[in-house]
């Protein structure tokens, strides 16, 4: 090994790379650093530590240092010859005391390191950044940057009320670092932002002050985990220390929040809710927040020496649609959890933790041929002995939602997805995400800003092993022929008598355990006219889970899933196993799987391969292959959207935010699809092109164009063959205003071809009306005008309908405080249609052959009118407690075909098969 020592003169500067205690270390990384720069290995000694650093020497580092954070060196560091000090952090018994009251700590665009004392007073840049701490060094090596040392008290007394108030916030260190990530301009943030840490035995606190003109604050309720356009901050907590799991948090100003869960790389899911705190105030000068978020909520794994947790930190400013953050981690990239800055907080070693989550409802139900009230009591326990392990057990949960799902009208072959909501599933679901496919929210940013959207016609579902929603659905019978069930009793849940969920962590190993035992569910119907109910046998469910993962170059990981249903009825096992590797630039992911099921003796297997390669910030490639034979059924327990597919995908994301005088950015996506059938036939080709515009004023244009070749359908067929297609376009322009504005609307229209070439028509309007922070009101109107609409008719017949097709939707919310909400919705599906031609399949595949319907037969004309509405009153007593007051109408009309939308929308409200009044209490009780 050959250690270069570089005279450091006046001039001289360099943008350092990685700092390393172990020299073996810095030659290796030096090694792996393109040809053709000019870099080397420089030791150093920083208050009597020695570092190797691996510096690269540029003609332009400052410009150099912003191409190379956009790459691999996230938090490279630009050296200079000045040095005003070390940055570690001195010590004062019992608890590490941070720097005198009124100074602060900044890192410039670039994250360089200065130290700013007054207004006008420049300083120079510094580049010895060691800390001698022994968690720092470990971090550091791992991440090649340097941790923050956060300021640790055994005891504190903060109010979280948002006002930063309280002495001991003066006495910690601010930090101010950041840059414009949305655009991903990487600019010096136009506003500072002050930040301060500080952690106990129980939590970590965090005090922001953000500036900015006063008239400028854009404060804006909404409910939780709701992402609109609005003043917030809020930050990301790997917990894991090496980029593995980790938590989101965040809050807007008013006192509005958001959580969940991040996984690797960039995958949050927001279903996930943790018992925090939070608070904001509105200032003169701009606002602040204080939060507080307890470790016992999170999972953290035993550690040897000194915990350090990953963390980013972002801000969003409305008025100017910018989100701001530090680390330099814009969502263009390629790395996010294995880029996180570190965080020193030796000493952290959570208490044992029990809570208790009992929960008592009465409702009052006023359904067809029901008119009974019922009173239900529960119990969640959720007990951590250790910091890695938790046993989460529930006594007749109440899995009855407070919140609808959407109303859909899914006349196709193809399932519906609906997310999980139950704190149950939710609590410790990281340990049984097998891939990015698994997750209902993907990738990250940008949806909180920018132009109001309007409804997409296509919508990606996930592809799981483990899908929540089947445990306590819809119910497995055997209804006598005698018997007629309505829909709505056939999709109704079913209760369970309890569940049990472990999961925990050890060394690299993580694992996880799940059962749950459904009640005997009973169906009610009419036989010979007089209401009867069918019994029948609940389900019992198992889930096991267990991964191994390393992180000492980049990430690889390999996991196993198995899932067991079992019913007298019908008995389903299916076994997954996931392999997922990250190159250490992070340029490079690769998720992959292998599947196999067994139901009822038949076996069938699967697989896939994403393959994600971001070569530069802004431009993506994304590659996924998959295999799945025609028996794979992974139905029962997990989602797929078809089995019997061989294909693949590519597309091309390029992202540009800069250089374009007209406009803001622009987003482009282009796509190629290619499937076949188990037969070589092929079931899924497509060219994609998805373009947006965003203006300067912040409104946006929207831009798709697909072609779809001609290939053959053999789902819609429902098992009775197949058909060919004729080629197909689809086609949208969508346009939406600045959702900043209290005012903000949009427009759509476009055109999309059926099967047999004929035309439906689109076009949608939607208005949102945010006057004050308190209310919100949101209205959308869609309509369709289908021509040539294909649909199955039984056995092999096929007809073509032309039809109107409205879907109207209202969401109106009343923030009482940021705390007592209420909320009103309504959605409204309605259709009218006229069967025009009739169509039989082939009995050999072939097109499809067009035939005079039997006189005799019935006319295929329909209509369809489903309308939820909900009221809803939410009080949050205390975090996770809770007061719902909610009362639920719906209906779904029997076919009608001589009516009219008007008669339909009315009749909707007026005849219901849901009609329900819920009150329910749910507390949390715990240490």
């Amino acid at each position: 090994m050959v250690v270069t020592f570089h005279a450091v003169g006046n001039n001289a500067g360099g943008i350092v790379v990685g700092s390393y205690t172990d020299p073996e270390r810095a030659t290796k990384e030096r090694a792996a650093i393109e040809r053709g720069l000019d870099s080397e290995v420089v030791e150093v000694l920083v208050d009597g530590e020695r570092y190797y650093r691996v510096v690269i020497f540029a003609s332009e580092p400052r410009q150099f240092l912003l191409e190379a954070r956009a790459g691999r060196y996230a938090d490279a560091w630009l050296w200079s010859s000045a040095r005003p000090g070390s940055l570690a952090s001195q010590n004062n018994s019992p608890v590490t005391q941070p720097e005198a009251a009124g100074s602060h700590d900044r890192l410039d665009h670039f994250g360089v390191a200065s130290l700013r004392r007054s207004a006008g007073t420049s300083m120079p840049v510094d580049g010895s950044r060691e800390d001698a701490q022994r968690s720092s060094i470990v971090m550091r090596e791992r991440r090649g940057q340097d941790a923050v040392a956060v300021a640790r008290y055994e005891t504190v007394d903060i109010e979280i009320d948002g006002v930063l108030d309280e002495a001991i916030w003066s006495e910690v260190r601010s930090y101010d670092n950041m840059v414009v990530l949305e655009p991903d301009t990487l600019e010096q943030a136009r506003h500072p932002t002050h930040m301060r840490f500080l952690y106990t035995d129980r939590g970590l606190y965090v005090g922001v002050v953000n500036y900015q003109p006063a008239e400028t604050l854009i404060a804006r309720l909404s409910s939780r985990d709701v992402n609109i356009n609005r003043d917030a901050w809020g930050i990301a907590l790997d917990t894991s220390g090496e980029g593995l799991y980790g938590y989101v948090f965040n809050v807007a100003l008013g006192g509005s929040v958001i959580d969940g869960k991040v996984a690797p790389e960039r995958s949050f899911a927001l279903e996930w809710d943790g018992p925090w705190e939070a608070a904001t105030h509105a200032r003169s000068d701009g606002w602040s927040l204080e939060a507080f978020l307890p470790w016992s909520m999170m999972t953290l794994p035993r550690v040897a020496s000194d915990r350090v947790m990953g963390f980013w930190v972002n801000r969003k400013v409305a008025y100017i649609d910018e989100r701001w953050g530090w680390p330099a981690l814009p969502f263009t990239g390629a790395r996010f959890m294995s880029a996180l800055k570190p965080m020193a907080l030796p000493g952290v070693t959570p208490k044992k933790q029990l809570v208790v989550f009992p929960y008592g409802s009465t409702s009052y139900d006023r359904g067809p041929g029901v008119d009974e009230a019922d009173i239900r009591t529960g119990l969640d326990i959720f007990w951590r002995p250790t910091s890695d392990l938790q046993l989460t057990a529930a006594l007749y949960p109440d899995f009855g939602a407070v919140e609808s799902d959407d109303v859909v009208v899914n006349l196709t072959s193809r399932e519906t997805f609906f997310p999980e909501k139950r704190l149950f599933f939710l609590e410790g679901n990281e340990n049984f995400i097998t891939s990015p496919r698994s997750q209902t929210m993907r990738g990250g940013g940008g949806s909180s800003g920018g132009a109001r959207e309007t409804a997409t016609s296509f919508r990606g579902t996930p592809t799981t092993l483990l899908n929540t929603r089947r445990i306590g659905g819809a119910p497995l019978i055997d209804i006598p022929a005698e018997v007629t069930v309505p829909g709505y009793e056939r999709s109704k849940p079913t209760q369970l008598l309890g569940a049990l969920k472990l999961t925990g962590q050890t060394g690299a190993m993580r694992y996880g355990l799940l059962s749950a035992i459904e009640d005997d569910p009973v169906v009610y119907g009419l036989r010979d006219g007089v209401r009867t109910g069918v019994e029948g046998d609940g389900r019992n469910f198992s889930v096991a889970r267990l991964m191994y993962e390393s992180v000492d170059e980049g990430r690889r990981a390999f996991g196993y899933l198995g899932t067991l249903v079992d019913h007298p009825l019908r008995k389903a096992t299916t076994h997954g196993f996931d392999v997922h590797f990250m190159n250490a630039s992070g340029k490079l992911n690769v998720d992959t799987q292998f599947l196999m099921s067994d139901v009822e003796d038949s076996q069938g297997f699967g697989g896939w391969a994403d393959i994600n390669y971001t070569p530069r910030r802004g431009l993506m490639h994304m590659v996924g292959l998959e295999y799945l034979d025609e028996k794979i059924d992974i139905s029962d327990l997990g989602f797929l959207e078809r089995s019997d597919s061989i294909g693949g995908r590519y597309s091309l994301m390029y992202v540009k935010s800069s250089g374009m005088k007209r406009f803001r950015s622009w987003r482009s996506v282009s796509t190629l699809t290619n499937w076949v059938n188990g037969d070589g036939r092929n079931i899924k080709t497509g060219i994609f092109s998805r373009n947006s515009l965003m203006f300067t004023n912040r409104n946006e244009v929207r831009m798709h164009l697909y072609y779809f070749p001609s290939r053959w359908e053999d789902l819609e067929s429902r098992g009775n063959g197949s058909f060919q297609t004729h080629d197909r376009v689809y086609w949208e322009l969508a346009f939406g205003t600045d959702t900043s504005q209290k005012f903000s609307w949009s427009v759509q229209t476009g055109g999309m071809q059926e099967y047999l070439s004929g035309w439906t028509q689109f076009a949608g309007v939607g208005v949102t009306f945010k006057p004050v922070d308190r209310f919100s009101l949101d209205i959308d109107a869609n309509y369709r005008n289908h021509r040539g609409w294909l649909l199955h008719q039984g056995d092999r017949r096929m007809a073509t309908f032309d039809a109107g097709n409205w879907q109207p939707r209202l969401a109106m919310d009343i923030f009482l405080t940021a705390r007592q909400q209420i909320r009103l919705t309504m959605q409204w599906a309605g259709i009218l249609a006229d069967e025009q031609a009739f169509y039989q399949i082939p009995i050999e595949p072939g097109e499809l052959i067009e035939v005079e319907k039997d006189a005799d037969e019935p006319i295929g004309d329909f209509t369809i009118s489903r309308l939820t509405a909900q009221l809803r009153y939410r009080w949050q007593i205390a975090p996770l407690s809770d007061l719902f007051v909610v009362y639920t109408r719906g209906s779904n009309l029997d076919n009608r075909v001589d009516d009219e939308f008007g008669n339909l929308l009315t009749d909707a409200f007026s005849d219901p098969v849901i009609d329900i009044f819920v009150v329910k209490l749910r507390y949390r009780f715990g240490n």
